[in-house]
């Protein structure tokens, strides 16, 4: 089964519709950058244009870096402040971690440690750490 990659503006428009259900007290947007595109998809700059005073409370809950990925279709954010590159950086990572992990799937199992202090953070595990979530479709879904 193959899946269909998402374009750059479908991409936009997913970001703009997840972050609405979020905010619905300001015209969101997002910033034009060149060069933030990447095999996984899109990095986004996210602004809000206040529409009225109660806009103001529900910028500081929008992110302000997006992920978007083309593959998946997953929409991410952090919760911890850091610039656009280390942001970047950081999901990359966590993709090559999932991947080199996916592939390992049919290969001999993995030995279980008795000692469950000693294992190591699984990838989501990581994630979390890093603050990431996802954006999801409907109100309220992050994770």
């Amino acid at each position: 089964m193959e899946t269909t990659l998402l374009t750059k503006q479908q991409a936009e428009d997913l970001v703009i519709a997840r972050l609405n259900s979020r905010c619905a007290a300001g015209e969101i947007s997002i910033a034009q950058w060149s060069g933030w595109e990447r095999a996984f998809g899109w990095v986004f700059v996210v602004s809000v244009t206040p529409t009225d005073s109660s806009a103001a409370s529900s910028e500081s809950d929008l992110p302000r870096w997006v992920i978007v990925n083309k593959h998946s279709q997953q929409v991410v954010a952090s919760s911890v402040a850091s610039d656009v590159e280390q942001f970047v950086r950081l999901y990359e990572k966590l993709l090559a971690q999932n991947q080199g992990l996916s592939q390992q799937w049919c290969g001999i199992p993995r030995m279980r440690s008795r000692w469950p202090l000693w294992r190591k953070p699984t990838v989501a595990e990581r994630a979390k750490e890093g603050g990431f979530y996802e954006i999801g479709g409907k109100e309220g879904e992050h994770g």
